[in-house]
């Protein structure tokens, strides 16, 4: 990136940084802003095994904001889905949902249904996609509470992935950055730390470390990391 660019880049984050106050934390240099973030967690859709039925709720609770058209087709989806009587046709019309969710921006919807895929065929590329999706939700969203659960279903996905492949350092990168807006926010850093350790160039871990330092108002950092 040119470095005229990720300037502009960087004062516009300031400027809405100031709008939003992000909150603070203190980390050495990344060490100073992201504690009170815990309580602007981004939410993810509640979908957990202890909370099987609520997770389906939320999963139509989209059902409102979508156009008639756009729930006939989700309806129709659901319905090949439920009633497939194999795991492959099961298989196939989630990842009909999944696409047709993300088109309508209803991440944690997509998400919950590649879990679903990624019970019936928990290859590590399955549970990749049902965690960034998880991921994906987290971070639009902005109902703390939700947030918090979007934040902990995407973490338990990634641990699973990294189960499976230690050096998958997305899953590391991304399950990173949902323990900043936690009790524990140094525990993504140092997740983040680890994974420029292996490798220095990576560049969504660079770019992640560059949102910390621009919510801890070290701009300078910030354009150092991008």
């Amino acid at each position: 990136m040119q470095k005229s660019f990720i300037i502009i880049i960087v004062i516009a984050f300031g400027l809405v940084g100031g709008l939003y106050s992000l909150p603070k934390v203190v980390v050495s240099d990344e060490k100073r802003t992201l504690e009170q973030s815990s309580n602007e967690a981004p939410a993810t859709a509640n979908r957990d095994k202890a909370t099987a039925s609520k997770t389906e709720e939320s999963a139509e609770s989209h059902g409102a904001t979508l156009s008639v058209e756009q729930q006939r087709v989700i309806a129709q989806l659901k319905g090949s889905y439920l009633n497939g009587s194999t795991a492959k046709v099961k298989m196939k019309a989630a990842d009909e949902l999944i696409a047709k969710f993300v088109e309508y921006t209803r991440f944690d919807s997509a998400a919950y249904y590649a879990e679903e895929v990624a019970k019936i065929e928990p290859s590590e590329t399955n549970l990749m996609k049902a965690g960034n999706l998880y991921y994906e939700a987290f971070t639009y969203s902005l109902q703390a509470e939700k947030t918090t659960v979007l934040g902990e279903k995407a973490r338990e996905i990634f641990t699973k992935v990294l189960a499976k492949n230690p050096e998958n350092l997305l899953a590391k990168t991304n399950m990173a950055m949902t323990y900043v807006s936690t009790s524990t926010p140094m525990q993504g850093i140092t997740m983040l730390r680890e994974v420029i350790a292996k490798e220095p160039d990576y560049e969504p871990a660079l770019f992640s470390l560059g949102i910390l330092s621009i919510r801890s108002n070290q701009f300078g950092k910030a354009v150092d990391r991008f």
